[in-house]
């Protein structure tokens, strides 16, 4: 990862192969197969608590509004305030400034249309009492028989790192991306844990 950046893309090729794990690979080979059209899909649903939603624009050199966080995002591990009906400003304001800024070239690319994967090192850029992780993301634009479209956002949480030597690769802790024999078939239903209505649109 270059040194002047905590953002690194990486090849799409990672999806296809299965490097970027099993979450990510099906949620690409669902936008493939549909050609970026989302349809009523059991599939979709039982994977929906791992997804980030947003709105298929943004300011440049930032975020788009978030419309749906499902329960076992990082943005609802780490910003739980964010997603509360009654906070005075809009979510994404709970991200630093510095941290918005560097993840929003992959949505300028995605609005486009094209799929977008990369690897994060936040270190210290999400804020007091956030640690300095390492986070895998991927987006995909989905746009509805209707018309409305998505930016899907599936971030996995690779490590989480002490904060107290941020070079020394030596201190840091694993955190299990995903079980092993995760697959959508195997997951049980679930309801989303919307923002607001509990529906992903």
């Amino acid at each position: 990862m270059s040194k002047n950046t905590f953002v690194e893309p990486l090849p799409l090729s990672n999806v296809e192969n299965g490097l970027a794990g099993e979450r990510a690979q099906f949620l690409l080979n669902t936008w493939k197969e549909n050609r970026g059209v989302m349809i009523r899909d059991s599939r979709m649903t039982k994977l929906s608590p791992w997804l980030l939603l947003t709105l298929p624009s943004a300011n440049p050199g930032d975020v788009p509004t978030i419309t749906f966080a499902g329960k076992e995002t990082t943005f609802r591990r780490f910003f739980p305030h964010a997603l509360d009906p009654e906070a005075q400003k809009p979510a994404t304001s709970f991200l630093p400034q510095v941290y918005r800024k560097g993840v929003a070239d992959g949505y300028q690319t995605v609005f486009r249309g094209d799929p977008w994967l990369d690897i994060q090192r936040t270190g210290n850029r999400l804020g007091a009492g956030v640690p300095d992780m390492t986070l895998q993301r991927l987006l995909v634009r989905f746009e509805t028989r209707s018309g409305i479209v998505r930016i899907f956002c599936l971030m996995e949480l690779l490590e989480i790192h002490e904060r107290r030597d941020l070079s020394d690769r030596t201190h840091h802790q694993r955190y299990c991306r995903q079980k092993s024999d995760w697959h959508p078939a195997y997951q049980a239903m679930a309801r989303p844990s919307a923002m607001h209505d509990g529906n992903i649109w």
